[in-house]
């Protein structure tokens, strides 16, 4: 009998994560792996952290061998009923089974703006995304350095992209849509607490959104609604990911997935989604997204062992439920969370020194979010999604 041929689609931590789940089964399956034409695998949480900073150069971050010679032919289309799939350059092949782990894009200023293209066809208004992002913004630093860097956004990258950059010396401001950055991801109480590690470090302009970017030889200008004009030599977009998947998953709504990570538009189709792609369905909330690098290591070993149960050749996994960590350094402080707090509906405070704040969704703990705050985290770890993995 042939062996099972599977396609992963994306090298990052969801689909590198699936590949090695594949062959650490010793299952029969025969995998291709496929990345972007042009692009090497790579920890994308290195390109603040490590590329833009000038700590690392790019291929210090690619990821270890997979066990598979990725295939650098971008992935456009894919016929959900025959999982054939449509290359860059023209091929077109077919698989039993197919893990779409092509990941995210970053969000960028509306095109409403005034101003926006100029200044990205400048490289002086850029997003913090990709390698290639990283290399543009640690060009542009070493030319002025130090700087005065603008940070539009207020989320975590955000948050740790600032204190990254005012360790190094630079000249930060942040930029924020919220008056206060992040409560809508991580819960009121750690975001004042952050709030208040940064104001002392930057300047910080919240509630405002920019209106206008004006690009000099030399600087650029954010004016923002209330008129307010914020000058550097870069500014850099933080507002978040969106999904990115081939046809005919290419809108902005991403793959909806059911408890096991299948496609939910391909039903028995032996297609599945993981990583910052996916789109999940929790109990009692409407649907959400998670797109930070444990998790979506997580989402591809789940997908592959659901893959290969469905193909006869391992057990059930069960219910997929957010349990990961992740976490930040901001300002010499860590924020470290596990789950996914915007599931949650309401906060309680479980712990002020060190804070510990667990995120419900009615009387279901679905996070938790915690300021140096490690061991807590993890003491805490087998309450998350408790009653809701018993009924299933």
């Amino acid at each position: 009998m042939k062996p099972s041929k599977v396609g992963i689609i994306g090298t990052g931590a969801a689909g590198i994560a699936a590949t090695k789940a594949l062959h650490a089964s010793d299952a029969d399956v025969e995998v291709e792996l496929f990345t972007r034409t042009g692009e090497q695998p790579s920890n994308r949480t290195l390109v603040n952290k490590g590329v833009a900073i000038g700590l690392l150069e790019p291929h210090q971050a690619r990821l270890p061998d997979a066990g598979v010679e990725p295939t650098a032919d971008t992935v456009r289309g894919i016929d959900p009923r025959t999982r054939e799939v449509r290359l860059d350059s023209g091929e077109r092949r077919a698989f039993d089974a197919l893990v779409i782990a092509s990941g995210s894009r970053p969000r960028i200023l509306d095109e409403e703006i005034i101003g926006r293209d100029e200044a990205v066809r400048s490289g002086r208004l850029t997003t913090l995304h990709s390698m290639a992002d990283g290399v543009r913004v640690r060009d542009r630093l070493a030319r002025a350095s130090p700087a005065r860097v603008l940070i539009l956004g207020g989320g975590l990258v955000a948050s740790e992209t600032a204190s990254l950059l005012t360790d190094a010396g630079h000249d930060t401001a942040l930029i924020a849509r919220s008056l206060i950055p992040g409560a809508s991801s991580i819960g009121e109480p750690a975001a004042r607490w952050l709030l208040d590690l940064h104001q002392p470090q930057h300047a910080a302009y919240l509630g405002r959104s920019p209106r206008m970017i004006r690009t000099h030889s030399d600087r650029v200008a954010v004016v923002l609604d209330d008129g307010t004009r914020v000058e550097g030599d870069l500014a850099i977009v933080a507002h978040g990911t969106a999904p990115t998947a081939p046809a005919p998953w290419t809108g902005p709504e991403g793959m909806p997935v059911d408890s096991h990570l299948r496609s939910l538009h391909a039903p028995d189709q032996r297609i599945y989604a993981a990583g910052g792609v996916a789109v999940h369905h929790y109990p009692g909330h409407s649907a959400y997204r998670i797109d930070h690098w444990d998790d979506s290591t997580a989402q591809g070993a789940h997908a592959a062992q659901t893959l290969l149960h469905d193909l006869g050749m391992a057990a059930d996994p069960g219910t997929y439920l957010p349990v990961s960590t992740f976490s930040v350094r901001i300002h010499g402080h860590t924020l470290i969370g596990a789950g996914h707090p915007t599931l949650g509906t309401s906060t309680r405070v479980v712990s002020t020194d060190p804070l510990l704040v667990v995120h419900h969704l009615g009387e279901v703990p679905v996070a938790l979010t915690g300021i140096d705050a490690t061991r807590l985290v993890h003491e805490y770890l087998p309450e998350l999604h408790a009653q809701v993995a018993a009924r299933r």
